[in-house]
């Protein structure tokens, strides 16, 4: 699941708000639940407005999640790390920040913060439900336990939850080693995995309540996410050492805009198995075509499209430079689900970086043991 793409609904401190459409099972199932089981049962309202309730408290969870993810990226940002995106999914939301985090301390408190949040505006919202005699009361009261009992989830000491990374920096300042606390951290989070699964299966065999195939899809997800975690804490430090400087090709010889679809694919894709394209008109960089651009022309109209009429502009290429880190550079093809970044620096073109190249470069060092040594 890529969870860098979705819907952009807002931005916020420059953090781009996105939905992924898997948010949208989760939506439905909750206005459903709610709508033909506890307001039915709680309230003497029309199918009508019971749904009407139900899609509000949906929105309501949905704004909830918002809030606790954004309490990790205003922390984050307040130690000066980016955070490009929110993306709200369907097991509920992650924020997408850029880079490790530099200490102990600031991994605890950018993690706890949004646990902390949900637990704060639970109890709110509950005491202002408990002071309101009416529906409307018994509405926020299902809200305010909703998001006590999403703080506490997240509390859990499953890693990458937030109650795991709190476990993980616990474990990093007593070892004072990252990469061994995200090892022990992932192991325990793993665990809580294999124990929902488990759990999730025996309740779904013994009772036939589906229920548990929800504990089951949640166990598996975060097993998935533990996993990859730690896979990205290794690759991390084997790249720490890495600039794009080391990795980077020679850039490609540029094609004049105004060259058919067709002459392109036969000349550099089929005859090179170049995936990325550079384009150019008067000698100066007009954009680039990718692969994925040229796979979503119809076939019919390959012969007579040209080149700048699918071209992604110069303007809006994302690109690096020669000294970005080569971690911070596969991040980012990652969150943009790029697979080639051009290499610019000081209005040069010097080369293009694949994701291929880097995959290739932690292959090697994986195989061999190698630790990856910068070019001077």
């Amino acid at each position: 699941m890529n969870l860098g793409q979705g819907l952009l609904i807002a931005r916020i401190r420059g953090i781009a708000i996105r939905v992924h459409w898997s948010w949208l099972a989760i939506a439905a199932l909750i206005s459903w639940s709610l709508a033909t089981g506890f307001f039915a049962e709680e309230f003497d309202w029309s199918p009508g407005r019971r749904w009407v309730w139900a899609i509000g408290c949906a929105l309501g969870f949905f704004l909830s999640v918002l809030l606790h993810e954004l309490s990790h990226a205003l922390v984050a940002q307040h130690y000066r790390m980016r955070v490009p995106s929110i993306t709200l999914f369907i097991f509920g939301g992650v924020s997408n920040i850029d880079g490790e985090m530099q200490s102990p301390g600031q991994e605890f408190r950018v993690a706890i913060a949004g646990p902390l949040l949900s637990l704060v505006l639970g109890v709110v919202v509950i005491a202002v439900g408990s002071l309101t005699d009416s529906d409307v009361g018994k509405v926020a009261l299902y809200l305010g336990f909703a998001n006590v009992t999403l703080g506490i989830f997240n509390l859990l000491p499953g890693f990458p939850l937030d109650g795991g990374r709190v476990f993980r920096s616990i474990a990093w300042a007593r070892t004072g080693d990252l990469t061994k606390a995200t090892r022990i951290a992932a192991a325990l989070g793993t665990g809580i995995a294999w124990f929902m699964i488990a759990g999730g299966t025996v309740w779904v065999l013994l009772s036939g309540n589906l229920t548990g195939a929800w504990y089951v899809l949640i166990g598996y997800f975060l097993k998935s996410a533990s996993d990859s975690a730690l896979g990205q804490v290794l690759v991390d430090k084997m790249l720490a050492p890495l600039t794009v400087r080391d990795v980077m090709r020679d850039p490609p010889e540029p094609v004049d805009a105004d060259t058919s679809l067709l002459t392109i694919i036969d000349d550099r894709v089929v005859a090179r198995g170049e995936r990325c394209i550079l384009l150019s008109r008067d000698g100066a960089v007009t954009g680039i075509i990718t692969v994925t651009d040229l796979a979503k022309v119809p076939r019919e109209s390959l012969a007579t499209k040209r080149a700048a009429e699918v071209m992604v502009p110069a303007a809006e290429v994302v690109t690096v430079t020669p000294a970005t880190p080569l971690g911070d550079a596969m991040r980012l093809m990652v969150e943009r689900d790029l697979h080639q970044l051009p290499v610019i620096e000081a209005g040069r073109l010097l080369g293009i970086l694949g994701r291929g190249d880097i995959l290739q470069q932690v292959e090697a060092r994986m195989r061999f043991g190698r630790t990856p040594q910068a070019r001077p």
